[in-house]
């Protein structure tokens, strides 16, 4: 019953209709697509060879059991995680490389402050649940719209085939499409405002996701997300030789780990290695990368609820922008339009029209449906003077 008006004509083409904006698509489009492609490449450990290689403290043993031990430490390593001294990241060049062979890696002190690394083994399901949750906020948008713009915008709203197509008009008129949108805004938008808001609540709900992860990943990484573009940037200018890589800070390549065992006579051995953490080569990259795309959606999230706050408590500034959609020629019938139909969830369906329709097409309408609400108000007030006089 709600769709009635616009049951006239039923497509045959398929065609998905534009429900939101660019800027809700970089969250939900780009963003998922981009962690999604991250976490394959933090899976694929063939490019980088092994996902962990430490140092085999028993060479000396057969080789079957130098093997052995080896795998043995190897997987202990990487499932307790590894850790850098602290001392050794902050070292200079000339003062402590000679015998310190890699950033944080070099003799510890008992009670000297380290540096653990053991998230590198959640990357991959920390980026898939970030992923998705970027995506949450259009899927809640598709569950409150229930496919309203779907039944609206396309059968009455491409901007390709309506009275532009060369074939399709024998299906159709303009004037019968017209009529049957202008219907559906007339009758069932009053019972439709709140949808509107929801629309609103999913584009905010899309900044809070992005804000989420940025404070989550500072967390997951140490706190040294926020400032990690930054620093990263700070480097690239510097001599290779005498800088302190923050790359190699937050995802070194090559770590501590102690290894206990027994040794022949029973004894505890202490094994201090050193690991070769391959994946990190990757991951270094990946979230420099996610750094500065965070940043920038973040940056143009906010300026776009600035923009949507505007619209919404400044009624005659979202005029002007539809206004800017439909020819000059035109403006002053959706004047009369909005003069009548100006809730939110009526401007905002207009403008998703005007965004899925051709300018030209739009225009038309506009016209049609002015024309329209003109005749009928004054029919209506004709009704009324015959009523009265048959009352007197």
């Amino acid at each position: 019953m709600l769709y009635k008006a616009l049951s006239t004509v039923k497509l045959k083409v398929e065609f998905k209709p534009v429900v939101d904006n660019f800027v809700f698509r970089l969250h939900y489009k780009y963003t998922y697509t981009i962690f999604m492609v991250c976490v394959v490449l933090t899976t694929v450990y063939d490019i980088v060879g092994k996902k962990i290689d430490c140092m085999n403290p028993m060479a000396h043993l057969a080789e079957d059991a130098s093997k052995a031990f080896k795998e043995a430490v190897d997987a202990y390593c990487f499932i307790m995680g590894t850790f850098t001294v602290e001392r050794h990241h902050v070292a200079t060049q000339e003062l402590e490389f000679p015998s310190v062979p890699h950033p944080g890696v070099g003799p510890m002190k008992r009670g000297e402050p380290v540096i653990y690394h053991s998230y590198y083994q959640w990357v991959p399901f920390v980026l898939l649940t970030q992923g998705v949750l970027f995506y949450v906020p259009h899927w809640l948008w598709k569950s409150f719209e229930g496919g309203m713009f779907k039944n609206v915008i396309q059968n009455l709203s491409i901007k390709d085939y309506l009275g532009n197509g060369k074939g399709i008009r024998n299906y159709f008129t303009r004037e019968t499409q017209f009529e049957a949108l202008s219907k559906f805004i007339r009758y069932h938008m009053k019972s439709q405002r709140s949808w509107a808001l929801k629309f609103f609540f999913c584009e905010s709900l899309n900044l809070f996701v992005a804000l989420g992860m940025i404070s989550f990943t500072d967390w997951f990484l140490g706190g040294e997300f926020l400032h990690y573009g930054v620093n990263v940037i700070d480097v690239l200018g510097q001599d290779p030789e005498n800088r302190t890589d923050p790359m190699s800070r937050v995802f070194p390549k090559m770590t501590k780990c102690i290894f206990r065992s027994f040794g022949s006579s029973g004894t505890i051995q202490i094994h201090d290695v050193m690991c070769l953490v391959a994946t990190n080569i990757i991951n270094e990259k990946i979230y420099v990368f996610l750094w500065a795309w965070l940043i920038i959606l973040t940056a143009v999230t906010s300026f776009w609820l600035l923009y949507r706050l505007l619209t919404i408590v400044l009624p005659p500034f979202r005029n002007f922008v539809l206004k800017l959609c439909v020819e000059k020629s035109r403006r002053g019938d959706l004047s009369v339009i909005l003069g009548q139909h100006s809730s939110l969830s009526e401007w905002l369906l207009l403008s998703q029209l005007a965004t899925n329709m051709d300018s030209g097409v739009f225009s038309d309408f506009v016209h049609d449906f002015a024309q329209d609400l003109f005749h009928t108000t004054a029919t209506l007030r004709v009704d009324d003077v015959r009523k009265k006089r048959l009352l007197t």
